[in-house]
């Protein structure tokens, strides 16, 4: 059998789906044989975002267990920032955020105020989540106007702590920090009930 794949950006979206075809169809046991078996066969193949490389574990660990994801129902309780990232022209932020579960948006909150702190931000959110939930923060500004921050990506059937960390170098768009906006120890922390 033969089977093509195309994504807009030539690699990323192809690299996640060939790489859990492979997880799938058990011609790789793990995630990272089936990343270094796409990067084999296909020059510049690349899975650069740490989402795919999760979604890549999570399908790892349902192909060896035999089991199919459930949508598990969670409270989200809170979210919090290790510290404030440097979007806006005094090096601060003002928080904008919004959860997408399966696809949808189902939460929206904009801070009233502006960040430039060390200290951890939390915001109270108490939303159910289920399935596939996507936070999306972005900084708003007078001048620069709104500016995607990050982004963290995760599914309820694989969260086993009430109390999630990711790590900057988990974090979609926090990951590369190509221009130094968040600090070495930045981190997301989400807690679930």
């Amino acid at each position: 059998a033969v089977v093509s794949t195309q994504s807009t950006g030539g690699t990323n979206v192809s690299g996640l789906f060939v790489s859990a075809y492979l997880l799938h169809s058990r011609i790789c046991w793990t995630s990272e044989q089936a990343i270094k078996q796409f990067r084999q066969k296909r020059e510049n193949g690349i899975i650069s975002l740490p989402c795919q490389t999760r979604y890549l574990k999570y399908i790892e660990s349902s192909v060896i267990a035999g089991e199919r994801p459930e949508d598990i129902q969670l409270l989200l309780s809170s979210i919090t920032l290790s510290n404030s990232p440097a979007f806006n022209e005094d090096g601060s932020c003002k928080p904008y955020f919004v959860i997408f579960q399966n696809g949808e948006e189902v939460f929206e909150k904009e801070s009233t105020e502006s960040y430039k702190t060390e200290e951890p931000i939390s915001f109270p959110v108490s939303v159910h989540i289920s399935g596939d939930i996507k936070l999306q923060f972005f900084s708003v500004s007078d001048i620069l106007g709104t500016q995607e921050m990050f982004t963290v990506h995760f599914h309820t059937f694989y969260i086993s702590s009430s109390h999630v960390r990711f790590s900057r170098e988990m974090i979609d768009g926090a990951h590369i920090n190509t221009f130094k906006q968040f600090t070495e120890s930045f981190s997301v922390s989400v807690e679930l009930k």
